[in-house]
């Protein structure tokens, strides 16, 4: 009888769990939902935060603007100087492809970390550097560090806001992240001058190790984005999905090279400086450099209510016009207020539309690959037009110079034109009529 009822309790709990099991598993899920959704919140919340500071204490380079002199006092030579910047340049190109491929592969917290760890051997080799062979060394390795980043950074802001369903916020969050650049490279100038002034040079990138060791403490804290898709089962194989992926989107294909011809109109950085040398006196070179951080950090703290409100393509269409215009205008009179229209005044803005777009285009599995491809192709053109553009300023003269950069810069507005001409165009639904099976309007 005892047997009995034991049989029949159980038969009776298997029933139960057989009917109560599909509803406890929803409820199961319905409970995980807001959690797995409050935590991709809190990644955000952090990974924005931890970014926003890595680039803050990653351009905090003291030496910055004294990096030239400072290498030409180490190997007694400007010419060897010169050589190291353009070595550094030459590595960072070499190694975007593999270390894209490796963000893709290996993850995006693995891949930052590992770039903040090169950076502070790079920075220790400057600091003891005696002469071209350590110095070497260390261009080369911050070169290998710029290229983990490149990329990959980006892809990680975008992942994480990508997990959380928040991808359309990327505009403002990027922007804040890299206004950050903007804000140490002002504050790292003015620090370092009044530290050189004081001790030496040397003091000054010794003292600029302590800010790299920083960022590997921050980086540490980051948290892994979720990563959507499988991978490809080789590099090979993923390199070529990369690129079938650009060459198939016409879209992508445009955005590259606005974003490949943007970065090799740079090199007007480096030249600027002997064009406002000739309006402003030479102490006020450092106060002209701030202002253009300062209205480079304003830019890019609005870019996101300025996407938000206009739209990725038209801001980037609107914003590299005029800065072409305000750079020509600059350029073609010369007046004591060329120095401060000359530069990027919507760089800021236009920086963040241009990585907005390119997210949206890139694929998940292959977004820092995809991202790294596009900076390989910039920096072949910067070396280019750095080289062009150093023959016709010995020729002709600084101003001739700038205006062939302008030049470069203006190829950029047709692709940008389409890319928006593109956003403006409405999306084809599927049950709409194509233009051959379409009934004909009569009169």
């Amino acid at each position: 009888m005892s047997a009995r009822h034991s049989s029949n309790h159980r038969l009776l709990l298997v029933l139960q769990r057989l009917i109560t099991s599909p509803f406890a598993r929803r409820a199961r899920r319905l409970r995980s939902a807001p959690a797995a959704s409050k935590h991709a919140d809190e990644a955000v919340s952090r990974n924005v935060r931890l970014l926003g500071w890595f680039n803050f204490l990653g351009d905090f380079r003291m030496y910055g603007p004294i990096m030239v002199i400072y290498f030409a006092q180490v190997t007694g030579s400007y010419t060897a100087a010169a050589s190291l910047l353009a070595l550094k340049k030459l590595s960072c190109a070499a190694f975007e492809v593999p270390t894209g491929v490796l963000s893709d592969r290996l993850g995006r917290r693995g891949t930052m970390i590992a770039g903040a760890v090169v950076m502070v051997a790079a920075h220790l080799g400057y600091a003891g550097a005696s002469g071209y062979g350590l110095l070497l060394a260390a261009v080369v390795l911050e070169g290998l560090a710029a290229s983990l980043w490149s990329g990959n950074n980006a892809a990680l802001l975008y992942d994480t806001l990508l997990a959380a369903d928040r991808e359309a916020e990327f505009p403002r969050h990027s922007g804040r992240v890299n206004s950050m650049f903007q804000l140490a490279l002002a504050l790292a100038a003015a620090v370092g001058g009044v530290v050189a002034g004081v001790w030496s040079l040397r003091a000054v990138v010794v003292l600029s190790v302590v800010p790299q060791v920083l960022c590997v403490l921050v980086a540490l804290q980051v948290r892994e984005p979720r990563v959507r898709g499988p991978l490809e089962s080789s590099v090979l194989v993923h390199l070529g999905s990369a690129l079938r992926g650009i060459r198939r989107n016409p879209v992508l294909r445009r955005m590259t090279l606005v974003s490949a011809l943007r970065y090799s109109s740079e090199s007007a950085a480096q030249l600027s400086p002997v064009f406002v040398a000739g309006l402003w006196p030479l102490w006020a070179l450092g106060v002209w450099r701030t202002f253009g951080h300062g209205v480079a950090f304003v830019g890019f703290r609005v870019s996101g209510r300025v996407i938000g409100r206009v739209g990725a393509a038209r801001t980037l269409l609107f914003g590299e016009s005029f800065n072409n215009l305000a750079n020509f205008v600059a350029l073609v009179k010369p007046t004591v207020f060329s120095p401060v229209l000359l530069g990027s005044p919507a760089y800021g803005i236009s920086t963040i539309a241009q990585e907005t777009l390119l997210q949206r285009e890139f694929t998940d599995r292959e977004r820092a690959t995809m991202g790294s491809l596009g900076s390989l192709l910039g920096s072949v053109l910067y070396a280019f037009v750095a080289v062009g553009v150093g023959l016709v300023t010995d020729r002709w003269g600084i101003v001739a110079g700038l205006l062939a950069i302008q030049a470069v810069a203006l190829v950029a507005l047709p692709f940008a034109w389409s890319v928006h001409a593109q956003a403006l165009r409405p999306p084809v639904r599927p049950d709409a009529p194509s233009a051959a099976t379409a009934p004909k309007e009569t009169a």
